[in-house]
């Protein structure tokens, strides 16, 4: 065989494990359902918050704001040793609102995740039905709480939802787009999985679970270790290792909006972060992930060969040419799903950045270490506070 029949078998291959699996997400997204539940648990919010002074008011207001029975929820924010005023926000909000509370982090040991030490801290103090969790930066509508209480029937112990970026920001308008895209994919693959009774992935800024799921397989502690993805994580355990099952919100009223990054740097940390939790992920999702990966390399690498030297050596460009088309089918479907279409404004450059991003943040996250809120991480451990 020639060199190019090796590279295109090879590229075929890679193509056919990363299709397939896009399919069965989409077969997993036609699969949702709203939820049914009409009982009216406790809840608790958990905000873990590092240095957010110029966003933890407008998440706490927007929080307590909630259509939901006051004497059924509250607020916790952990204050995870910031350096800035964020503390001090929150003690002012506690002032104005009876539903909000302070908790400050203590030290934690140094092969814990500082976040899962900080969240750890507000469960073992609370002993609501649910927990809830969202980040400093993100802003709830007002029946945020109301519509993901409705997925937690009887029989579920995990609740998912969307995070969107919002779209007045001062983030150039590409870096913006970009990370809109790149996360709206994300997600969708992650309801697709959800769907199909599976979990590969979900956000700690729109999620909600039982306490008693949360006990049953021993909360944080098996992964604790973990500097990223403690959600995800937490999730894949109690749908894979309990009877409890786990349903994806996608209605508007249980979405939640950020803003976006403002500069690449901070967008490849970020994904570096992200890129660091795969080794957990059980072997289902490592096999897809893994020929994704080398897909990648392979367009990297191969892409101006194909170009080069057309139509001689065509694969390449074949196989790109179908993975646009497929990635473009499972986002527009999931933006029909969640009544989201701002995002696919942005398909076409951010589907071409998105190979050297991901290639970048994988090879950063196991060969370096990563900067967020002031501290430098690597993977499984803390460096410094």
């Amino acid at each position: 065989m020639t060199w190019v029949s090796v590279i295109s078998l090879v590229m075929i291959l890679l193509s056919a494990v990363y299709v397939r699996q896009l399919f069965l997400f989409m077969t997993g997204l036609a699969r949702l359902i709203r939820g049914s539940n009409t009982t009216m648990y406790s809840v608790v919010v958990l905000v873990a918050a590092r240095n957010e002074e110029r966003n933890i008011e407008k998440c706490i207001v927007a929080l307590d704001g909630q259509n939901y029975p006051r004497d059924k929820f509250n607020i916790i924010v952990i204050d995870d040793h910031s350096n800035d005023r964020t503390a001090e926000i929150v003690e002012e909000c506690h002032g104005r609102f009876s539903n909000v509370r302070l908790l400050r982090a203590r030290d934690g040991q140094p092969n814990v995740s500082p976040k899962i030490n900080a969240l750890d801290d507000a469960i073992a103090q609370t002993a609501s039905d649910l927990i809830f969790t969202t980040d400093a930066d993100c802003i709830a509508g007002p029946n945020w709480i109301s519509s993901m209480v409705r997925y937690f029937e009887e029989s579920v112990g995990v609740v998912s939802g969307v995070t969107l970026f919002s779209e007045t920001s001062s983030a150039p308008r590409l870096v913006a787009g970009f990370q809109s895209l790149d996360f709206f994919s994300q997600t969708a693959c992650g309801a697709g999985a959800i769907g199909m009774n599976t979990v590969n992935n979900c956000n700690g800024s729109n999620m909600g679970f039982r306490r008693s799921a949360f006990a049953q397989v021993g909360g944080y502690t098996a992964i604790s270790h973990v500097n990223s993805g403690s959600d995800s994580l937490l999730a894949q355990r109690i749908a894979s290792t309990t009877e409890w099952k786990m349903r994806f919100a996608f209605e508007p009223d249980t979405h939640v909006f950020t803003s976006p990054l403002l500069n690449w740097r901070q967008v490849l940390e970020q994904r570096m972060r992200w890129a660091g939790q795969t080794p957990n992920y059980p072997p289902s999702t490592l096999v897809f992930l893994i020929a994704s990966f080398f897909l990648y390399i392979s367009f990297f690498l191969f892409i101006p060969l194909s170009i080069l030297y057309w139509p001689g050596f065509f694969v390449p460009l074949a196989l790109l040419a179908i993975k646009l088309a497929v990635d473009f089918r499972i986002i527009s479907m999931f933006a029909r799903i969640t009544g989201v279409d701002g995002p696919m404004k942005f398909f076409f450059p951010s589907e071409l950045l998105h190979i050297p991003v991901v290639l970048i943040a994988v090879l950063g996250s196991f060969l370096g270490t990563f900067e967020w809120k002031g501290r430098l991480l690597k993977r499984e451990m803390s460096l410094q506070k």
